[in-house]
This record gives C-alpha cells, structure tokens and sequence, in this order.
C-alpha cells in the first residue's frame, strides 16, 4: 500500500514512519530540512506545500494519506494557528478530486469548552484557546464538505519513544529529586500509549473511511497527580511530590506568561478530560492493549 503523511518530522508523525514503513511503500513529507535530512537515511521523505500541485502528484497514486501536520504550542501568533484551518481547505479539493482515502489526526483539545463532567463525545462548543480552535475549525472544514473518504481520529497526548509533545512537558514539571504538581492534581485525564494510537491508526486504515471524528486514548483516566508520579517513578525513580498552589501560577499566567507556565498549559492538568471510546472501537474493532506502566519501560 502506497501511504504518503503529512508532518511526518513531527512526533506523531515520525512514530508512523517508523511503524508503518516496512509493511507498507510511505512516502514522509515535511518542512524541517534537518529532520528530513536526519530521517531521510532511513525512509523516503520528501518536502512540499500542503495543497500545491507537487502535492497533488504526491497523493494522486497513493492509497492513503494521513494528516498529522499541525503548528502545535501552548502559545503562538493566531495567524500561525490559522495555518492549521487553511491547510485542510487548501488539500480538501485536491484529495477530493483524487478520492485519495484519508485519516486526518486531530486533538482532543477540540473538546477544551466542553463541560467536563461527563466522558466526551462529540464537541459542540467553539474552543478559545488557539491551537484548540484551530483544530475544532479545522475539523469542521472536513465535515462540512463534500469529501467523504476520510476518518478523523482525535489522540489526547500520545506518550511514548519518540514523543517530542508530551514528555517535555512533563520533564518541566520535574526539579531535582521532586515532582512538581500544580493545584492539587486530582483532575481526571485520558492520555494514549504510542502503541495504542499506532494500533489505533492500523485499524483506520484497514476498516477504510468512516466519515467521523473518532476518540483515541487508553480508556483508562487517571488523575494528574497519579499520572505524573507513575511517570516520575519509572522514567527517573523519583517518588517526592510537591504541591504548588493554583492562584499564584494563574496570577503569572495572567501577567507574565512563558511556554511553561499559560492558562493553557494549566488548563491541560487541572481540568478532567475523559473520553468516550464507544463509538471508536465499534466502528474500527480497535481496543487499547498497552498499558501506561508498559509503555513507560519503552523510554527508559
């Protein structure tokens, strides 16, 4: 099978080159010269604009193209987050036109406005947050049009070798021989296993398109705190936690915000995100099968 990928010097992205590569012909596409250099020695990658007629050469002969290319940060300029929106216009008349089957990888942060009681469907409610927005927008753009050989699949923070996402984010929250926890860490969380989205991922493609968004996570929620300390322990055998208290770290966030510390970030580990993964394992017969201690051992 002829499977061409967008963003693929990104994390997600390079996580499918390495997976999907020997069973099948993959062509890698993305913008960072170094990184296509670095992967190039091992896979075929190749660097083009997103919707131009290179790319329409590109996807014409494959059987299936997987969007993962994204601008992805706590904080950023609105016009580079625009760039995620007007992407997907930009490809969706040439996939179309070439009935090119995709699988575009969205974010469960589209789900960020959402009222958090209650495990997560569907969204209904336009995020603020930039980068959330632009990936509720973006799926928008998908499902109003008249494309229809697509599936959409929805990771929250895929962990896992190779992760270039997540982990930093975590190592910033680690000082010594201590864990730092903002608030109280009780705040219920999905996460997804590299090996449980790439599985994931396999399943889409074998079950071809469905013409939706569909959840991805471990189905196993966990609080912050809980997943946190788990990550400490196995990664960097550290088991000391300190508590940081919420109001001083939204004052900062408020006045004088940097990548570590922004009302987003905050938000990601102090309010529950809980996905419903019915409809996904019904319509790709995909379950999660590697757990979060197991694939913590894969990093060390």
């Amino acid at each position: 099978m002829r499977i061409v990928i967008s963003g693929a010097t990104g994390s997600i992205g390079s996580m499918l080159m390495e997976r999907l590569s020997p069973f099948h012909d993959v062509l890698g596409l993305g913008r960072d010269q170094t990184k296509l250099n670095t992967m190039g020695r091992l896979f075929e990658m190749s660097s083009c604009t997103l919707g131009s007629e290179e790319f329409e050469r590109m996807v014409a002969q494959a059987d299936c193209f997987i969007h993962c290319a994204a601008f992805a940060a706590p904080r950023g300029k609105a016009s580079e987050f625009q760039k995620n929106v007007q992407i997907v216009h930009d490809m969706l008349p040439v996939l179309a036109k070439n009935d090119v089957f995709t699988i575009f990888v969205s974010s469960a942060s589209v789900f960020d406005a959402m009222p958090r009681q209650t495990a997560m469907t569907s969204p209904t409610i336009r995020p603020k947050a930039l980068y959330s927005k632009s990936k509720f927008d973006a799926e928008q753009a998908v499902m109003t049009s008249s494309y229809e050989n697509w599936t959409g699949l929805r990771p929250r923070a895929v962990i896992g070798r190779g992760d270039t996402t997540v982990r930093p984010r975590l190592e910033t929250l680690i000082r010594r021989n201590s864990v730092l926890i903002p608030g109280r860490g009780d705040a219920l969380l999905d996460y997804t296993c590299r090996e449980n989205f790439l599985d994931c991922v396999e399943a889409a493609i074998d079950a071809g398109p469905q013409g939706a968004f569909l959840n991805v996570s471990n189905g196993d929620p966990r609080t912050f705190k809980r997943l946190i300390t788990t990550y400490a322990k196995h990664v960097h055998n550290i088991t000391n936690v300190r508590h940081v208290p919420m109001l001083p770290l939204r004052v900062m966030a408020t006045l004088f915000p940097t990548d570590g510390i922004n009302h987003y970030s905050l938000d990601q580990v102090s309010k529950a995100m809980v996905l419903d993964l019915s409809e996904t394992t019904q319509r790709l017969n995909w379950h999660p099968n590697q757990s979060l201690e197991q694939c913590l051992e894969g990093l060390l």
